[in-house]
């Protein structure tokens, strides 16, 4: 199903660029964190700006993750009436 904003035509398409990955890579090469959970989630991230996932859907989908990876999920993503498991 699409978000509203695939139904504007006015609403661009974010397109990444094809080096992209490989520029976030190097910058997430050696930090603490689980890089490949910031990739996950950067690749969606632009997946809700297009409209082909909703922001509570992102949401739902890294909670775990984000909760395992930092102890706590307090993303202003949360959507209304989520409560934590």
């Amino acid at each position: 199903m699409l978000c509203a904003a695939m139904e504007d035509p006015q609403q661009p398409n974010l397109t990444p660029l094809p080096e992209w990955e490989v520029e976030a890579k190097d910058i997430l090469d050696g930090v603490d964190f689980n890089a490949d959970l910031g990739m996950r989630m950067a690749r969606d991230a632009i997946r809700v700006s297009n409209g082909e996932m909703t922001d509570e859907t992102f949401h739902e989908k890294y909670h775990e993750d984000v909760l395992s990876e930092f102890g706590e999920d307090s993303r202003p993503t949360k959507p209304e009436g989520f409560e934590d498991e």
